[in-house]
């Protein structure tokens, strides 16, 4: 069995190995127009520019993607930053027309039913409005499209920005600058590593970092993702889950990660969720399609 290489994390080959799978199952277009959802420094898109045609041969592969200029996460001018890279690994392509940055309450640049898949990789935890990106997301898909996200829900125990555990679940905001202070205190979490990068004292990091949780994160429950498709009339699915993990302890085993993920039935598929929320990131597959009124 053929397999993915070069990839910078295992969030990347995992999505790789989510879209080539739908493209091995799927009837569709010559042409495949992917979206990649808070592209940060484009080196997902990058990746599945490169990986891609290998593992889809026959079509031609458009990879798109934009991120929010005006959330705080990202760096002043780091769009400019993403678009040098991008030419400099992949100089064939006219990036100026495919990578953008949008204000968070502007909607997304592309005309409707324009794309056949939509990704996003560890962003859903981080989008202020759930409703709108799920409306935004819709409208830009085909019909018979699909979207895949990574990312964590509510129900994790150890957050992942931070490193200490049930943070996220706290919204009081003294009791959460206290809870990162005593346990930062302790010896867990990032604070040992700002402390040595920046110089940074405990009072300050518990106080940006409670802000960090307040404002920058917004994690949804299983119940809310459902919930959330049947509102937007989209078929929700955790298929790839599992396949996630697998992938973890294959790379910790040093084995080469597979190109097409193997079907599991819909009882697996709901217990592994059911248990990997708990872990951490689960994969959100959702499709655009409804059969009942054709």
């Amino acid at each position: 069995m053929a397999t993915l290489t070069g990839a910078r994390s295992i969030t990347h080959e995992h999505m790789l190995g989510v879209v080539a799978t739908e493209l091995e199952r799927r009837a569709s277009n010559a042409t495949v127009r992917v979206l990649d959802v808070g592209c940060g420094d484009g080196a997902l898109i990058e990746y599945l520019v490169r990986r891609l045609p290998a593992v889809a041969p026959g079509r031609t592969i458009e990879v798109h993607g934009f991120d929010v200029r005006d959330h705080g996460v990202q760096s002043d001018g780091f769009m400019d930053a993403t678009l040098a890279s991008l030419r400099a690994a992949q100089p064939g392509v006219p990036w100026d027309e495919r990578i953008t940055s949008i204000r968070q309450a502007d909607p997304w640049p592309y005309d409707d039913e324009c794309f056949d898949v939509v990704l996003s990789n560890q962003v859903l935890e981080h989008v202020h409005d759930h409703d709108r990106f799920f409306a935004e997301m819709r409208r830009v898909l085909r019909q018979g499209g699909y979207a895949a996200h990574l990312y964590p829900l509510k129900h994790y125990i150890w957050e992942g920005h931070l490193h200490l555990p049930l943070v996220h679940r706290i919204q009081h905001f003294e009791l959460l600058r206290a809870t990162i202070k005593g346990l930062s205190r302790m010896g867990l979490g990032t604070f040992g590593l700002h402390r040595r990068e920046f110089g940074m004292d405990l009072d300050t990091y518990a106080e940006k970092h409670a802000d960090y949780m307040l404002h920058y994160t917004n994690y949804q429950t299983y119940r809310d993702v459902l919930r959330l498709a049947k509102r937007h009339g989209l078929r929700p699915g955790f298929q790839y889950t599992k396949e996630f993990y697998v992938l973890k302890v294959r790379s910790l085993l040093g084995m080469q990660p597979r190109v097409q993920y193997r079907q599991q039935s819909a009882f697996m598929e709901w217990l592994s969720v059911l248990a990997c929320r708990y872990v951490s990131s689960i994969t959100l597959v959702l499709q655009k399609r409804e059969t009942y009124r054709q």
